[in-house]
């Protein structure tokens, strides 16, 4: 079975992500003294992602490092309409491997989050991901400081068109890279309204 952030897959989630998962395998190869600094990079995020159970919090990243990752730990911080930031109630874990190259996720249920912020949930636009603890598959760690600031914003409004970019961009890659061999129907395409495809 294969933990992703999330609870359970079934089984069409499973094909679905491991689809995604070999082709964010074969992104290009990113600038090293940046990845030594900031080994996961948040790529894609929202706050109201659909699903048939409810609106989930969903964050993507991807590994640019040079080694296996198998923990994540992703500090939240909540962005309301009137540009107020306001801490998640927790720290979130993502316990599964993240080879170099190759994307993760993290996904939950936001009811937990609606019941820490109360009212003031409705108003949440968008979040600010921190990556702030990493654990390798070697047993070593990184962990972020002042000095070395691992994160990104997104707006749920963005959430759509940030997916359909970041897929734009692992299919060029890999198309530049296997002209015989074209990269078949967005591997996201599922991502962008999960409740419409019946999860």
């Amino acid at each position: 079975m294969l933990h992703i952030g999330m609870r359970v897959l079934g089984g069409k989630s499973l094909k679905v992500l491991a689809c995604f998962l070999f082709v964010c395998s074969v992104c290009a190869a990113q600038d090293r003294s940046l990845a030594a600094a900031c080994p996961l990079r948040p790529t894609v995020a929202g706050t109201n992602v659909p699903f048939r159970s409810g609106e989930h919090i969903v964050v993507w990243f991807e590994n640019r490092g040079s080694k296996n990752v198998s923990r994540t730990q992703l500090q939240l911080t909540m962005i309301d309409a009137f540009g107020q930031r306001h801490p998640a109630a927790k720290a979130y874990m993502v316990d599964s491997q993240v080879k170099p190259n190759e994307a993760g996720m993290m996904m939950e249920s936001s009811i937990s989050e609606a019941q820490h912020m109360g009212a003031r949930w409705r108003s949440v636009r968008g979040l600010e991901v921190q990556v702030t603890d990493i654990t390798f598959a070697d047993g070593t760690q990184w962990h972020s400081g002042s000095s070395l600031p691992c994160g990104a914003t997104f707006y749920n409004s963005a959430y759509e068109h940030d997916m359909r970019a970041w897929n734009a961009a692992l299919r060029t890659d890999w198309n530049r890279r296997h002209p015989e061999d074209p990269m078949p129907e967005p591997a996201l395409a599922a991502w962008l309204l999960p409740r419409s495809e019946g999860w």
